[in-house]
C-alpha cells in the first residue's frame, strides 16, 4: 500500500524522515498532470463524445491547444493539409490520433525541467519510442493501437518524477553503466527505498489515470512472456526494444538485442511482422525529431 503524502520540500535533506517517506512526499509535490490530458483520456473512451464538446475542453487550456495544433501539423502526424483551428484538428486526426496528440504534449512539458536537461531529453526520447514501438507492434498483441500508444508513452512517467524532484540526487544514477535493469532498479532503491515503477504507480495513481495505465507504468519491468491483449506485456517489449534501437534512458551492459527481442514476439500468421531494424530505427528517429521541432 502506498503511504500518504506529507509536507515536506524536495531535496531539502532526509533528516530523520526515512527515505521512502521523503521521495513520496517529494512526488505528491510535483504539479498534477495536465487535467485536460486525463480528461480528454477518459472522454474519448466514449464512442458518442462530441467534437464540440472535445475542442472546447481543449480550449479551456489556451497553452496545450497551442501546442496540440503545432504537433499535429508536424511531419510526426502526417496531416494532408494544415490544420488551423481544434474542430478541424479532430476532425482530420480523429478521436483516438487527437488523445495522442494531447497525451504527448502533455508529457513532453512536463520532460522540459531546466535541470539534467541531457538526462531529461533521454528518458524523453526513450518514452516516445516506447510508445511508437508499441503502437506498431499492436496489433500482434490484439491490443488497440491508441490504448498501446498512451502505455508506451506514460510507462516510465516514474523516471521523469523523480527526476523532476530530485534531479540532483538522481542523475548520477544514470551516468552509471549498469550490467542489467535489475542492477538500475537496485540503484534506486538504494537511494529512495522505492524504484521509479514504484514512483509511477503512485504518480498515476494520485493524478487519476484509468487503472490499466498504473499497472504499466509499476509493472513493465517484471519478467513476463509475450502474451497477447497483455498491455504490460506489450509495453514491456516495447521498452526492451526502445533500448535495443538505440532509445536507452539508462547505458546497460547486458541487454538483449533487436533481434532477439522480436524473435519472441506473439505470432500472427495472418499478420506477420516483417522486422527492418535500420528502417525501423531511422523511422522512430524520425518522428521523434518532428514533434521535437514544434
Amino acid at each position: 500500500m502506498l503511504v500518504g503524502c506529507m509536507t515536506q520540500t524536495p531535496d531539502s535533506g532526509m533528516g530523520a524522515v526515512p527515505p521512502a517517506i521523503q521521495a513520496r512526499n517529494g512526488l505528491c509535490q510535483l504539479p498534477v498532470f495536465r487535467p485536460v490530458a486525463l480528461k480528454m483520456l477518459n472522454l474519448l473512451a466514449n464512442e458518442e463524445a462530441e467534437v464540440r464538446g472535445i475542442a472546447g475542453l481543449l480550449r479551456s487550456d489556451p497553452a496545450l491547444s497551442a501546442e496540440v495544433l503545432a504537433v499535429a501539423n508536424s511531419a510526426f502526424y502526417g496531416a494532408p493539409r494544415y490544420i488551423d483551428n481544434l474542430t478541424r484538428a479532430i476532425l482530420v486526426l480523429g478521436f483516438e490520433r487527437t488523445r495522442s496528440v494531447t497525451l504527448t504534449v502533455a508529457l513532453r512539458s512536463f520532460t522540459r525541467h531546466p535541470a539534467n536537461a541531457k538526462v531529461m531529453q533521454a528518458c524523453w526520447q526513450h518514452s516516445m519510442a516506447a510508445a511508437l514501438l508499441a503502437e506498431e507492434l499492436a496489433p500482434l498483441y490484439e491490443i488497440a493501437k491508441d490504448r498501446a500508444y498512451t502505455a508506451g508513452l506514460i510507462h516510465d512517467v516514474g523516471r521523469l518524477g523523480l527526476l523532476t524532484a530530485y534531479g540532483e540526487r538522481y542523475a548520477p544514477v544514470f551516468a552509471t553503466r549498469h550490467n542489467t535493469v535489475a542492477d538500475c532498479l537496485e540503484s534506486e532503491r538504494r537511494l529512495f527505498e522505492m524504484d521509479h515503477c514504484q514512483a509511477g504507480l503512485l504518480l498515476t495513481q494520485r493524478w487519476g489515470f484509468p487503472s490499466e495505465y498504473s499497472r504499466v507504468a509499476g509493472c513493465h519491468h517484471g519478467e513476463m512472456p509475450a502474451a497477447k491483449q497483455d498491455l504490460v506485456s506489450l509495453t514491456h517489449t516495447a521498452c526492451l526494444l526502445a533500448d535495443a534501437l538505440g532509445f536507452p534512458a539508462m547505458a546497460l551492459a547486458q541487454a538483449p538485442s533487436a533481434a532477439a527481442i522480436v524473435s519472441q514476439l506473439p505470432a500472427n500468421p495472418w499478420n506477420p511482422y516483417t522486422f527492418q531494424e535500420e528502417q525501423l530505427k531511422n523511422r522512430i528517429a524520425n518522428q521523434i525529431a518532428s514533434v521535437e521541432l514544434t
